[in-house]
């Protein structure tokens, strides 16, 4: 299995009353927002188990946008249709495949909590080349998902125009090795 990364909150710092929160964060306008501000509610939970065919199925008849993957009773992935659809599984027949464990079982698997602020989200998920992450409370239960593109999208133009620029061509290389 491959390593794991949890986004976690981070410790306010600065003069209670007197910093603002990018201030006491310090980050850019708009990178302090919280991830359960931006993220989404509408998942579908899928077992690593289940067959890339059949997840495949899943987002043609649901109309869903993301599937979180869980191993066990852990949500490990979230994945679009396009995750599915892409690298591998463009040059095989998806049948060789086989599950979803197969497709994920040498990424980092990237989770945030929803109390985490945006800027530490966006710097993960970039760094790891992740578009999609689960979203956990404070007890680890999922409450929904981040997509890259929503978290940069939310936040103001500077801090945006910081982020744009690292992501640009990285889904065309692979992120760096971990081992």
């Amino acid at each position: 299995m491959a390593d794991m990364v949890t986004i976690a909150p981070r410790p306010r710092s600065g003069l209670v009353g007197e910093s603002t929160s990018d201030e006491a964060y310090g980050v850019l306008p708009g990178e302090d927002r919280l991830v359960r501000d931006i993220m989404t509610k509408k998942v579908v939970v899928v077992q690593s188990s289940m067959m890339l065919k059949k997840a495949c199925e899943i987002f043609r008849d649901q109309e869903m946008s993301v599937l979180i993957v869980y191993r066990g009773n852990e949500p490990v992935h979230a994945l679009t249709e396009s995750d599915l659809l892409s690298g591998e599984t463009l040059r095989s027949d998806v049948s060789e495949i086989g599950t979803l464990q197969n497709l994920i079982e040498h990424q980092v698997a990237v989770r945030c909590r929803e109390d985490a602020i945006l800027a530490d989200a966006i710097h993960v998920m970039i760094k790891h080349h992740t578009g999609h992450v689960p979203v956990l409370d404070a007890r680890g239960d999922l409450v929904g998902a981040l997509s890259l593109v929503d978290a940069v999208g939310a936040v103001s133009p500077v801090a945006a125009a910081r982020w744009l620029p690292q992501m640009e061509g990285w889904s065309a290389t692979p992120p760096p090795s971990t081992k």
